[in-house]
Protein backbone atom coordinates (compact mmCIF):
# COMPACT_ATOMS: atom_id res chain seq x y z
CA UNK A 1 0.00 0.00 0.00
CA UNK A 2 1.56 3.32 -1.08
CA UNK A 3 1.68 6.50 0.94
CA UNK A 4 -1.05 9.00 0.18
CA UNK A 5 0.43 12.15 -1.30
CA UNK A 6 0.59 15.12 1.09
CA UNK A 7 -0.62 12.94 3.98
CA UNK A 8 1.33 11.57 6.95
CA UNK A 9 3.66 8.74 5.91
CA UNK A 10 2.57 5.18 6.61
CA UNK A 11 4.53 3.01 9.01
CA UNK A 12 5.49 2.90 12.69
CA UNK A 13 9.20 3.46 13.30
CA UNK A 14 9.00 2.02 16.84
CA UNK A 15 7.55 -1.26 15.52
CA UNK A 16 10.27 -1.64 12.88
CA UNK A 17 13.03 -0.78 15.38
CA UNK A 18 11.60 -3.30 17.86
CA UNK A 19 11.70 -6.02 15.22
CA UNK A 20 15.26 -5.03 14.38
CA UNK A 21 16.31 -5.39 18.02
CA UNK A 22 14.64 -8.80 18.17
CA UNK A 23 16.63 -10.10 15.21
CA UNK A 24 19.84 -8.61 16.56
CA UNK A 25 19.24 -10.35 19.91
CA UNK A 26 18.63 -13.62 18.06
CA UNK A 27 21.92 -13.19 16.22
CA UNK A 28 23.68 -12.63 19.55
CA UNK A 29 22.01 -15.76 20.97
CA UNK A 30 23.26 -17.74 17.99
CA UNK A 31 26.76 -16.34 18.58
CA UNK A 32 26.64 -17.58 22.17
CA UNK A 33 25.43 -21.00 20.96
CA UNK A 34 28.30 -21.18 18.49
CA UNK A 35 30.74 -20.34 21.28
CA UNK A 36 29.40 -23.13 23.48
CA UNK A 37 29.59 -25.62 20.63
CA UNK A 38 33.15 -24.55 19.86
CA UNK A 39 34.13 -25.22 23.47
CA UNK A 40 32.80 -28.77 23.09
CA UNK A 41 34.77 -29.22 19.89
CA UNK A 42 37.97 -27.87 21.50
CA UNK A 43 37.62 -30.05 24.63
CA UNK A 44 40.33 -32.67 24.25
CA UNK A 45 40.56 -33.66 27.92
CA UNK A 46 37.85 -36.27 27.54
CA UNK A 47 38.91 -39.08 25.24
CA UNK A 48 35.90 -41.38 25.49
CA UNK A 49 34.51 -42.55 22.15
CA UNK A 50 31.09 -41.14 23.04
CA UNK A 51 32.70 -37.71 23.54
CA UNK A 52 34.44 -37.98 20.19
CA UNK A 53 31.05 -38.47 18.57
CA UNK A 54 29.67 -35.53 20.53
CA UNK A 55 32.53 -33.28 19.38
CA UNK A 56 31.95 -34.30 15.78
CA UNK A 57 28.23 -33.61 16.05
CA UNK A 58 28.86 -30.28 17.79
CA UNK A 59 31.18 -29.24 14.99
CA UNK A 60 28.59 -30.05 12.35
CA UNK A 61 25.85 -28.21 14.23
CA UNK A 62 28.13 -25.21 14.83
CA UNK A 63 28.84 -24.85 11.13
CA UNK A 64 25.15 -25.09 10.28
CA UNK A 65 23.78 -22.60 12.77
CA UNK A 66 26.63 -20.15 12.23
CA UNK A 67 25.25 -19.67 8.74
CA UNK A 68 22.00 -18.40 10.24
CA UNK A 69 23.81 -15.80 12.36
CA UNK A 70 24.58 -13.68 9.31
CA UNK A 71 20.93 -13.75 8.24
CA UNK A 72 19.64 -12.62 11.61
CA UNK A 73 22.37 -10.07 12.16
CA UNK A 74 21.91 -8.52 8.72
CA UNK A 75 18.13 -8.48 9.02
CA UNK A 76 18.28 -6.88 12.46
CA UNK A 77 20.73 -4.22 11.27
CA UNK A 78 18.64 -3.52 8.14
CA UNK A 79 15.42 -3.13 10.12
CA UNK A 80 17.03 -0.98 12.80
CA UNK A 81 18.61 1.27 10.18
CA UNK A 82 15.35 1.53 8.29
CA UNK A 83 13.42 2.22 11.49
CA UNK A 84 15.69 5.16 12.28
CA UNK A 85 15.39 6.42 8.70
CA UNK A 86 11.62 6.06 8.83
CA UNK A 87 11.50 8.08 12.05
CA UNK A 88 13.55 10.85 10.45
CA UNK A 89 11.45 10.79 7.28
CA UNK A 90 8.21 11.05 9.26
CA UNK A 91 9.64 13.86 11.38
CA UNK A 92 10.19 15.79 8.17
CA UNK A 93 7.13 14.79 6.14
CA UNK A 94 4.39 14.52 8.76
CA UNK A 95 4.58 18.12 10.08
CA UNK A 96 4.64 19.28 6.47
CA UNK A 97 1.49 17.25 5.77
CA UNK A 98 -0.26 18.89 8.72
CA UNK A 99 0.81 22.38 7.65
CA UNK A 100 -0.27 21.70 4.06
CA UNK A 101 -3.83 21.04 5.17
CA UNK A 102 -3.93 24.37 6.99
CA UNK A 103 -2.21 26.29 4.18
CA UNK A 104 -4.52 24.87 1.52
CA UNK A 105 -7.57 25.97 3.51
CA UNK A 106 -6.05 29.42 3.91
CA UNK A 107 -5.21 29.56 0.20
CA UNK A 108 -8.78 28.74 -0.75
CA UNK A 109 -10.04 31.60 1.42
CA UNK A 110 -7.33 33.96 0.10
CA UNK A 111 -8.21 33.20 -3.51
CA UNK A 112 -11.86 33.90 -2.80
CA UNK A 113 -10.86 37.22 -1.21
CA UNK A 114 -8.66 38.05 -4.22
CA UNK A 115 -11.50 37.32 -6.64
CA UNK A 116 -13.79 39.64 -4.72
CA UNK A 117 -11.12 42.37 -4.65
CA UNK A 118 -10.55 42.06 -8.40
CA UNK A 119 -14.28 42.24 -9.05
CA UNK A 120 -14.52 45.38 -6.94
CA UNK A 121 -11.84 47.00 -9.09
CA UNK A 122 -13.67 45.99 -12.25
CA UNK A 123 -16.99 47.23 -10.87
CA UNK A 124 -15.74 50.76 -10.07
CA UNK A 125 -17.90 53.35 -11.84
CA UNK A 126 -16.31 55.62 -14.42
CA UNK A 127 -16.78 58.63 -12.20
CA UNK A 128 -15.14 56.98 -9.15
CA UNK A 129 -12.70 59.17 -7.30
CA UNK A 130 -9.01 58.55 -7.51
CA UNK A 131 -8.99 57.72 -3.79
CA UNK A 132 -11.58 55.00 -4.30
CA UNK A 133 -9.61 53.61 -7.21
CA UNK A 134 -6.37 53.60 -5.21
CA UNK A 135 -8.02 51.88 -2.25
CA UNK A 136 -9.59 49.16 -4.47
CA UNK A 137 -6.30 48.55 -6.25
CA UNK A 138 -4.40 48.31 -2.93
CA UNK A 139 -6.94 45.76 -1.67
CA UNK A 140 -6.63 43.71 -4.85
CA UNK A 141 -2.84 43.90 -4.76
CA UNK A 142 -2.75 42.87 -1.10
CA UNK A 143 -5.07 39.95 -1.70
CA UNK A 144 -2.98 38.83 -4.66
CA UNK A 145 0.19 39.13 -2.59
CA UNK A 146 -1.39 36.96 0.14
CA UNK A 147 -2.25 34.31 -2.43
CA UNK A 148 1.31 34.36 -3.80
CA UNK A 149 2.75 34.06 -0.31
CA UNK A 150 0.57 31.09 0.57
CA UNK A 151 1.40 29.37 -2.73
CA UNK A 152 5.10 29.82 -1.94
CA UNK A 153 4.62 28.41 1.58
CA UNK A 154 2.80 25.40 0.12
CA UNK A 155 5.66 24.77 -2.31
CA UNK A 156 8.11 24.83 0.60
CA UNK A 157 6.07 22.35 2.63
CA UNK A 158 5.58 20.11 -0.42
CA UNK A 159 9.35 20.07 -0.85
CA UNK A 160 9.73 18.99 2.80
CA UNK A 161 7.14 16.23 2.28
CA UNK A 162 8.78 15.03 -0.94
CA UNK A 163 12.16 14.98 0.77
CA UNK A 164 10.87 12.87 3.66
CA UNK A 165 8.97 10.59 1.33
CA UNK A 166 12.02 10.14 -0.85
CA UNK A 167 14.22 9.35 2.16
CA UNK A 168 11.72 6.73 3.29
CA UNK A 169 11.59 5.06 -0.12
CA UNK A 170 15.37 5.07 -0.44
CA UNK A 171 15.83 3.58 3.03
CA UNK A 172 13.15 0.96 2.37
CA UNK A 173 14.81 -0.05 -0.89
CA UNK A 174 18.19 -0.35 0.81
CA UNK A 175 16.78 -2.45 3.66
CA UNK A 176 14.95 -4.73 1.24
CA UNK A 177 18.13 -5.26 -0.79
CA UNK A 178 20.12 -6.22 2.32
CA UNK A 179 17.46 -8.62 3.53
CA UNK A 180 16.94 -10.21 0.13
CA UNK A 181 20.71 -10.76 -0.13
CA UNK A 182 20.70 -13.03 2.94
CA UNK A 183 17.31 -14.59 2.22
CA UNK A 184 17.64 -15.46 -1.45
CA UNK A 185 20.83 -13.81 -2.72
CA UNK A 186 24.58 -14.34 -2.59
CA UNK A 187 24.73 -14.61 1.21
CA UNK A 188 22.02 -17.23 1.68
CA UNK A 189 24.69 -19.75 2.85
CA UNK A 190 22.75 -22.79 1.73
CA UNK A 191 19.70 -21.95 3.81
CA UNK A 192 17.33 -21.97 0.85
CA UNK A 193 13.91 -23.54 1.21
CA UNK A 194 13.96 -27.23 0.47
CA UNK A 195 11.51 -28.79 -1.96
CA UNK A 196 9.48 -29.94 1.03
CA UNK A 197 9.42 -26.37 2.43
CA UNK A 198 8.09 -25.10 -0.88
CA UNK A 199 5.46 -27.83 -0.96
CA UNK A 200 4.38 -26.86 2.56
CA UNK A 201 4.09 -23.21 1.57
CA UNK A 202 1.96 -24.12 -1.44
CA UNK A 203 -0.18 -26.36 0.77
CA UNK A 204 -0.69 -23.47 3.22
CA UNK A 205 -1.85 -21.28 0.37
CA UNK A 206 -4.23 -23.93 -0.95
CA UNK A 207 -5.61 -24.44 2.55
CA UNK A 208 -6.32 -20.73 3.01
CA UNK A 209 -8.01 -20.49 -0.40
CA UNK A 210 -10.08 -23.58 0.41
CA UNK A 211 -11.03 -22.09 3.78
CA UNK A 212 -12.37 -18.96 2.06
CA UNK A 213 -14.31 -21.16 -0.37
CA UNK A 214 -15.86 -23.02 2.57
CA UNK A 215 -16.81 -19.73 4.22
CA UNK A 216 -18.50 -18.58 1.00
CA UNK A 217 -20.24 -21.94 0.65
CA UNK A 218 -21.52 -21.61 4.23
CA UNK A 219 -23.40 -18.47 3.22
CA UNK A 220 -24.60 -19.74 -0.15
CA UNK A 221 -25.83 -23.02 1.36
CA UNK A 222 -28.29 -21.07 3.51
CA UNK A 223 -30.01 -19.79 0.38
CA UNK A 224 -29.30 -22.47 -2.23
CA UNK A 225 -29.47 -25.77 -0.33
CA UNK A 226 -32.56 -26.66 -2.38
CA UNK A 227 -30.67 -26.71 -5.70
CA UNK A 228 -30.08 -30.32 -6.76
CA UNK A 229 -26.39 -31.32 -6.77
CA UNK A 230 -25.21 -27.73 -6.14
CA UNK A 231 -27.05 -27.58 -2.82
CA UNK A 232 -25.46 -30.82 -1.67
CA UNK A 233 -21.96 -29.62 -2.64
CA UNK A 234 -22.49 -26.32 -0.84
CA UNK A 235 -23.69 -28.05 2.32
CA UNK A 236 -20.70 -30.42 2.34
CA UNK A 237 -18.29 -27.48 1.91
CA UNK A 238 -20.13 -25.54 4.62
CA UNK A 239 -19.82 -28.51 6.97
CA UNK A 240 -16.09 -28.82 6.22
CA UNK A 241 -15.74 -25.10 6.95
CA UNK A 242 -17.45 -25.62 10.32
CA UNK A 243 -15.06 -28.48 11.11
CA UNK A 244 -12.08 -26.27 10.19
CA UNK A 245 -13.44 -23.57 12.49
CA UNK A 246 -13.73 -26.04 15.38
CA UNK A 247 -10.19 -27.35 14.88
CA UNK A 248 -8.72 -23.84 14.54
CA UNK A 249 -10.41 -22.70 17.76
CA UNK A 250 -8.97 -25.66 19.67
CA UNK A 251 -5.49 -25.20 18.17
CA UNK A 252 -5.47 -21.46 18.93
CA UNK A 253 -6.49 -22.16 22.53
CA UNK A 254 -3.75 -24.77 22.85
CA UNK A 255 -1.21 -22.21 21.59
CA UNK A 256 -2.48 -19.58 24.01
CA UNK A 257 -3.67 -17.28 21.20
CA UNK A 258 -7.25 -17.14 22.52
CA UNK A 259 -8.89 -17.65 25.90
CA UNK A 260 -11.10 -20.48 27.07
CA UNK A 261 -14.29 -18.49 26.50
CA UNK A 262 -13.35 -17.61 22.92
CA UNK A 263 -12.47 -21.25 22.29
CA UNK A 264 -15.84 -22.41 23.61
CA UNK A 265 -17.63 -19.84 21.46
CA UNK A 266 -15.75 -20.91 18.33
CA UNK A 267 -16.37 -24.61 18.98
CA UNK A 268 -20.01 -23.95 19.87
CA UNK A 269 -20.69 -22.02 16.67
CA UNK A 270 -18.95 -24.72 14.65
CA UNK A 271 -20.96 -27.51 16.25
CA UNK A 272 -24.17 -25.55 15.77
CA UNK A 273 -23.31 -25.09 12.12
CA UNK A 274 -22.74 -28.81 11.76
CA UNK A 275 -25.62 -30.27 13.75
CA UNK A 276 -27.91 -27.40 14.77
CA UNK A 277 -30.14 -27.69 11.72
CA UNK A 278 -30.45 -31.46 12.08
CA UNK A 279 -31.28 -31.19 15.78
CA UNK A 280 -34.03 -28.68 15.04
CA UNK A 281 -35.34 -30.90 12.25
CA UNK A 282 -35.45 -33.80 14.67
CA UNK A 283 -37.57 -31.79 17.13
CA UNK A 284 -39.89 -30.65 14.32
CA UNK A 285 -40.34 -34.20 13.04
CA UNK A 286 -41.06 -35.40 16.58
CA UNK A 287 -43.72 -32.71 17.16
CA UNK A 288 -45.40 -33.56 13.87
CA UNK A 289 -45.22 -37.32 14.44
CA UNK A 290 -46.55 -37.02 18.01
CA UNK A 291 -49.62 -35.09 16.85
CA UNK A 292 -50.30 -37.61 14.07
CA UNK A 293 -49.92 -40.68 16.30
CA UNK A 294 -51.98 -39.29 19.17
CA UNK A 295 -54.73 -38.02 16.85
CA UNK A 296 -54.85 -41.32 14.93
CA UNK A 297 -55.11 -43.24 18.21
CA UNK A 298 -58.50 -41.62 18.84
CA UNK A 299 -59.81 -42.56 15.37
CA UNK A 300 -60.61 -45.76 13.56
CA UNK A 301 -57.88 -47.16 11.32
CA UNK A 302 -59.82 -46.26 8.20
CA UNK A 303 -60.51 -42.71 9.33
CA UNK A 304 -56.86 -42.21 10.26
CA UNK A 305 -55.69 -43.39 6.83
CA UNK A 306 -58.22 -41.13 5.18
CA UNK A 307 -57.01 -38.12 7.17
CA UNK A 308 -53.26 -38.63 7.07
CA UNK A 309 -52.54 -41.25 4.43
CA UNK A 310 -50.78 -44.59 4.99
CA UNK A 311 -47.27 -43.24 4.29
CA UNK A 312 -47.50 -40.43 6.85
CA UNK A 313 -49.01 -42.73 9.47
CA UNK A 314 -46.22 -45.27 8.98
CA UNK A 315 -43.37 -42.72 9.07
CA UNK A 316 -44.92 -40.87 12.04
CA UNK A 317 -45.26 -44.05 14.10
CA UNK A 318 -41.65 -44.92 13.29
CA UNK A 319 -40.40 -41.45 14.26
CA UNK A 320 -42.53 -41.35 17.45
CA UNK A 321 -41.20 -44.74 18.53
CA UNK A 322 -37.55 -43.64 18.45
CA UNK A 323 -35.80 -43.45 21.83
CA UNK A 324 -33.88 -40.37 22.94
CA UNK A 325 -30.60 -42.15 22.26
CA UNK A 326 -31.72 -43.05 18.76
CA UNK A 327 -32.71 -39.44 18.07
CA UNK A 328 -29.30 -38.17 19.22
CA UNK A 329 -27.53 -40.77 17.11
CA UNK A 330 -29.63 -39.78 14.09
CA UNK A 331 -28.59 -36.15 14.53
CA UNK A 332 -24.89 -36.83 15.08
CA UNK A 333 -24.24 -39.61 12.60
CA UNK A 334 -23.56 -37.22 9.71
CA UNK A 335 -23.57 -33.44 9.23
CA UNK A 336 -24.03 -33.80 5.48
CA UNK A 337 -27.66 -35.06 5.31
CA UNK A 338 -30.14 -32.51 3.98
CA UNK A 339 -33.75 -32.04 4.97
CA UNK A 340 -36.59 -34.19 3.68
CA UNK A 341 -37.66 -31.63 1.09
CA UNK A 342 -34.12 -31.21 -0.24
CA UNK A 343 -33.67 -34.96 -0.53
CA UNK A 344 -37.05 -35.34 -2.24
CA UNK A 345 -36.12 -32.87 -4.99
CA UNK A 346 -32.66 -34.43 -5.38
CA UNK A 347 -34.23 -37.88 -5.61
CA UNK A 348 -36.64 -36.75 -8.34
CA UNK A 349 -33.75 -35.33 -10.36
CA UNK A 350 -31.67 -38.46 -9.81
CA UNK A 351 -34.51 -40.63 -11.12
CA UNK A 352 -35.05 -38.40 -14.13
CA UNK A 353 -38.33 -36.94 -12.86
CA UNK A 354 -37.37 -33.40 -13.80
CA UNK A 355 -40.96 -32.30 -14.33
CA UNK A 356 -41.96 -33.43 -10.86
CA UNK A 357 -38.90 -31.75 -9.35
CA UNK A 358 -39.78 -28.52 -11.13
CA UNK A 359 -43.40 -28.71 -9.93
CA UNK A 360 -42.24 -28.92 -6.31
CA UNK A 361 -41.16 -25.27 -6.42
CA UNK A 362 -42.84 -23.98 -9.59
CA UNK A 363 -45.23 -21.65 -7.76
CA UNK A 364 -42.47 -19.48 -6.30
CA UNK A 365 -40.22 -16.94 -7.97
CA UNK A 366 -36.49 -17.59 -8.11
CA UNK A 367 -34.62 -17.98 -5.83
CA UNK A 368 -37.48 -19.08 -3.55
CA UNK A 369 -37.37 -22.83 -4.14
CA UNK A 370 -40.53 -24.36 -2.74
CA UNK A 371 -44.08 -23.62 -1.77
CA UNK A 372 -43.92 -21.40 1.33
CA UNK A 373 -40.51 -20.26 0.08
CA UNK A 374 -40.41 -17.10 2.20
CA UNK A 375 -41.02 -19.09 5.38
CA UNK A 376 -38.37 -21.61 4.38
CA UNK A 377 -35.79 -18.86 3.98
CA UNK A 378 -36.78 -17.19 7.25
CA UNK A 379 -36.60 -20.48 9.15
CA UNK A 380 -33.87 -22.11 7.08
CA UNK A 381 -35.33 -25.54 7.75
CA UNK A 382 -37.62 -27.51 5.45
CA UNK A 383 -38.83 -29.82 8.22
CA UNK A 384 -39.87 -26.92 10.48
CA UNK A 385 -41.92 -25.37 7.67
CA UNK A 386 -43.56 -28.72 6.98
CA UNK A 387 -44.34 -29.04 10.69
CA UNK A 388 -45.92 -25.60 10.79
CA UNK A 389 -47.99 -26.34 7.67
CA UNK A 390 -49.07 -29.61 9.26
CA UNK A 391 -50.28 -27.85 12.42
CA UNK A 392 -52.48 -25.58 10.34
CA UNK A 393 -54.84 -28.57 10.02
CA UNK A 394 -57.81 -28.75 12.36
CA UNK A 395 -58.72 -31.62 14.63
CA UNK A 396 -55.12 -32.47 15.61
CA UNK A 397 -54.39 -33.46 19.18
CA UNK A 398 -51.73 -31.10 20.51
CA UNK A 399 -50.70 -31.67 24.13
CA UNK A 400 -48.19 -29.63 26.10
CA UNK A 401 -45.20 -31.72 24.99
CA UNK A 402 -46.18 -31.32 21.33
CA UNK A 403 -46.76 -27.58 21.71
CA UNK A 404 -43.40 -27.12 23.45
CA UNK A 405 -41.59 -29.12 20.78
CA UNK A 406 -43.31 -27.04 18.10
CA UNK A 407 -42.21 -23.79 19.77
CA UNK A 408 -38.65 -25.00 20.31
CA UNK A 409 -38.35 -26.04 16.66
CA UNK A 410 -39.73 -22.74 15.31
CA UNK A 411 -37.71 -20.44 17.59
CA UNK A 412 -34.61 -22.60 17.26
CA UNK A 413 -34.84 -22.56 13.46
CA UNK A 414 -34.91 -18.76 13.33
CA UNK A 415 -32.01 -18.50 15.79
CA UNK A 416 -29.96 -21.13 13.97
CA UNK A 417 -30.57 -19.51 10.59
CA UNK A 418 -29.61 -16.06 11.85
CA UNK A 419 -26.57 -17.26 13.81
CA UNK A 420 -25.24 -19.32 10.91
CA UNK A 421 -25.59 -16.43 8.48
CA UNK A 422 -23.88 -14.00 10.89
CA UNK A 423 -21.13 -16.47 11.80
CA UNK A 424 -20.34 -17.39 8.20
CA UNK A 425 -20.37 -13.74 7.14
CA UNK A 426 -18.00 -12.87 10.00
CA UNK A 427 -15.65 -15.74 9.12
CA UNK A 428 -15.63 -14.73 5.47
CA UNK A 429 -14.98 -11.10 6.32
CA UNK A 430 -12.18 -12.08 8.66
CA UNK A 431 -10.59 -14.40 6.09
CA UNK A 432 -10.65 -11.87 3.28
CA UNK A 433 -9.75 -8.95 5.53
CA UNK A 434 -6.76 -10.90 6.87
CA UNK A 435 -5.56 -11.83 3.42
CA UNK A 436 -6.34 -15.54 3.83
CA UNK A 437 -6.35 -17.14 0.43
CA UNK A 438 -5.78 -13.87 -1.41
CA UNK A 439 -2.76 -12.30 0.25
CA UNK A 440 0.62 -13.69 1.26
CA UNK A 441 0.81 -17.18 2.69
CA UNK A 442 2.68 -16.17 5.83
CA UNK A 443 1.12 -12.80 6.61
CA UNK A 444 4.44 -10.97 6.92
CA UNK A 445 4.53 -7.27 7.57
CA UNK A 446 5.92 -4.93 4.96
CA UNK A 447 9.08 -3.01 5.68
CA UNK A 448 7.33 -0.05 7.21
CA UNK A 449 4.71 -2.14 8.98
CA UNK A 450 2.61 -0.80 6.10
CA UNK A 451 3.41 0.78 2.74
CA UNK A 452 6.84 2.11 1.88
CA UNK A 453 5.68 4.57 -0.70
CA UNK A 454 5.45 1.84 -3.25
CA UNK A 455 4.83 -1.87 -3.64
CA UNK A 456 7.95 -3.05 -1.88
CA UNK A 457 6.39 -6.44 -1.27
CA UNK A 458 6.72 -8.40 1.94
CA UNK A 459 9.61 -9.33 4.15
CA UNK A 460 9.40 -12.98 3.26
CA UNK A 461 11.65 -15.98 3.56
CA UNK A 462 12.40 -18.19 6.51
CA UNK A 463 13.30 -16.26 9.61
CA UNK A 464 12.41 -12.86 8.17
CA UNK A 465 8.72 -12.93 8.98
CA UNK A 466 8.54 -10.09 11.48
CA UNK A 467 5.16 -11.32 12.72
CA UNK A 468 6.68 -14.53 14.03
CA UNK A 469 9.30 -12.81 16.19
CA UNK A 470 11.47 -15.19 18.17
CA UNK A 471 9.58 -18.25 16.95
CA UNK A 472 11.06 -17.76 13.51
CA UNK A 473 14.55 -18.65 14.70
CA UNK A 474 13.71 -22.33 14.64
CA UNK A 475 12.71 -22.15 10.98
CA UNK A 476 15.92 -20.38 9.99
CA UNK A 477 18.41 -22.32 12.05
CA UNK A 478 16.83 -25.70 11.49
CA UNK A 479 19.14 -27.48 9.08
CA UNK A 480 19.96 -31.17 8.72
CA UNK A 481 17.95 -31.92 11.84
CA UNK A 482 19.78 -29.51 14.15
CA UNK A 483 18.17 -26.56 15.93
CA UNK A 484 20.28 -23.82 17.46
CA UNK A 485 17.67 -23.17 20.13
CA UNK A 486 18.29 -26.62 21.62
CA UNK A 487 21.79 -25.59 22.60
Amino acid sequence: MSDTQWQELDGEASVVESKGRTYTELAEAITRSVGTLQQIVDDTNTTAKSMEATRKLAGEVREDIEKARDRYSTTGEALSTYGAALRGAKNEADPAAEKLRTLRDQLEDARATARIAESQVDDLPDDASQADKDEANRAASGASSTVSGLEHDIQVQEAYWNSGHGDKNSAASTAMSKIEEVVSGDRVHGLEDSTWDKIKNVAKGIYKVFKVICDIAGILAIFLSWVPVLGQILMVLAAIGAIISIVESIVKFARGEIGFGAMLLGVGLGVMGLFGGKAISSVAKYAKARSVVQTAARMSNGAAKAKFGSALLKSSRKTFALTKGQRVTEVLKSPFVRTAGDKAVAGMVKNGLYKNAFKSWRGSQFPLPYKDGAARFALGNDDVVDMMSHFSQTGLRIDNVTANAQSIAAVGAVFNQTANLANNAAKLGSSIGGGDGWGSYEGSNSLASSGAGGSWGKITGLGVNINNDVGAVQDVTEHDGYVAGSW
